[in-house]
């Protein structure tokens, strides 16, 4: 029999399960995370900053390729561009 055959999933014990539960559903547990983290969130590329949301879209390769080049053309961002067009075009 290997050695990995013989490891068990670890579980919690109901006292434990429920105090972690709880924690994790508090108001103020879930605070101290956050503000745990805030210093992290704002220097990891993989997570959105502060106040940000992060937004996946498909572009036809065309037009992603169309938007970098403008982005360079303006010394900005393609964020930069996508903000300013989508407050254009939801304050009409």
């Amino acid at each position: 029999m290997s050695k990995f055959s013989q490891l068990t999933k670890p579980i919690l014990v109901s006292d434990r399960a429920e105090a972690a539960l709880k924690f994790a559903e508090s108001a103020a547990g879930l605070k101290d995370v956050v503000e745990e983290k805030i210093v992290e969130t704002e220097t990891r590329s993989t997570h959105a900053p502060v106040g940000y949301r992060r937004l996946t879209i498909n572009l036809p390769e065309k037009l992603h390729k169309k938007l970098r080049l403008k982005a360079v053309e303006q010394n900005t961002t393609a964020t930069e561009i996508i903000e300013k067009l989508l407050n254009k075009e939801i304050s009409k």
